[in-house]
């Protein structure tokens, strides 16, 4: 006969006894309003109310509450990334634990909605009469896959690219995936973070100019480092441990000076926000916190004047767009619900480019519903 296991006759009384512990700690500790090691909001309590009571709410969010609040959650949350890692794990919520860098897996694409949005750029470009350029960024997984973990297999999101550019139909097709692969053993990504670096940008932004007709010239800017802690986005998902990024802002030796006006009318002299390197997103450092409306006015001397349509890939590319424009009006259509006519009736544009993400473009449709509302009123009723 099979000896029946015995099980340690301590161990469920040591666990609730940790436990019961924890669950006093948390009560008596402060409740914490947010993670700056996961960059999000905690948990702060629960709903006591007989609804809530009945409906089972309450202990749902007694259990997140708890989960949040946690003592030594941070050292928890690193711990869990480093026993993932050393076993071998590839995938961490979507994000690669790569060769020295994390690297996110890219979105699932929405064809229909990247056609409508073409479309709708397309009808854009067609209403206004002027140049319009469209640069859709890769990410890390597609440009350095020599980073991705043993075997591991990112989302090829190569159609999604193709699809767009061949189906602009006025707009020129900005495709920069051939020039980032060309330096993909640089510093173009960040480790910690889905954004570009600022040398990824500089690569990106020369050859949206070029054909714009405009020959920039990478010698005439030097990049400042300004900080070597920068922890990311994916970090932030991942809790890892072990990697940091260095930020470098761009300078310009012939930079022309100008004034930004932020989306609450306020003014400053520097497209810079510095305090943002004293806190956990310090990818702000690039244009502050994602906002609806943006314009710099420059002194450059030159008469050809930018609209730019873009989500936060855009904003470390900024720096390379200033001395070959009078003027820069930026929309994140993501964050602006106003009538596109006060943008589009303060300036006579000469150019247009829209500077995405390819995860942005293909899932979010705010771009293709600010286009479409303004080019309904716009398109000439056919006879």
């Amino acid at each position: 006969m099979k000896k029946k296991k015995r099980t340690n006759p301590y161990l469920v009384p040591s666990m609730s006894v940790l436990l019961a512990g924890m669950l006093v700690l948390s009560l008596i500790e402060p409740d914490r309003s947010f993670s700056d090691v996961e960059n999000r909001s905690l948990a702060r309590g629960a709903d006591w109310s007989l609804n809530a009571l009945q409906t089972g709410k309450t202990g749902d969010e007694m259990n997140t509450w708890f989960t949040d609040q946690i003592p030594g959650r941070n050292t928890f949350f690193h711990a869990n990334y480093l026993i993932r890692k050393l076993s071998g794990q590839r995938e961490l919520n979507s994000v690669f634990l790569g060769k020295g860098a994390l690297l996110a897996n890219p979105e699932e694409a929405n064809e229909d909605l990247i056609r409508s949005s073409v479309d709708a750029i397309n009808q854009f470009s067609s209403l206004q009469g002027i140049p319009c350029y469209v640069l859709t960024a890769p990410s890390a997984a597609t440009i350095q896959p020599q980073k991705l973990p043993l075997d591991a297999q990112a989302r090829d999101v190569n159609p999604s690219f193709d699809l767009i550019y061949s189906s602009l139909n006025g707009p020129a097709g900005v495709d920069v995936r051939s020039g980032l692969s060309d330096q993909k053993n640089e510093y173009i990504y960040y480790r910690t973070d889905h954004h570009w670096t600022s040398l990824g940008a500089a690569i990106a932004s020369i050859q949206l100019l070029n054909s714009m007709g405009i020959a920039p010239n990478p010698e005439d800017f030097d990049r400042m480092p300004v900080s070597d802690t920068f922890e990311g986005t994916l970090a932030s998902k991942t809790g890892s441990v072990g990697l940091e990024d260095r930020i470098e802002i761009a300078v310009s030796k012939n930079n022309p000076g100008y004034i930004v006006t932020w989306a609450d009318g306020t003014q400053s002299s520097s497209i810079y926000n510095k305090d943002a390197l004293k806190t956990k997103d310090q990818y702000q450092v690039f244009l502050g916190a994602n906002q609806s409306r943006i314009r710099i006015d420059t002194d450059a001397q030159t008469d050809r004047t930018l609209l730019l349509f873009k989500d936060s890939y855009a904003n470390s590319m900024i720096q390379y767009l200033l001395p070959y424009f009078s003027s820069i009006t930026i929309i994140d259509p993501r964050y602006y619900y106003d009538d596109l006519d006060l943008v589009l009736g303060s300036d006579l544009y000469t150019d247009c480019a829209f500077v995405y993400s390819i995860d942005t473009f293909s899932t979010i449709p705010s771009l293709k519903d600010l286009l479409n509302s303004w080019n309904e009123k716009h398109v000439t009723p056919e006879a």
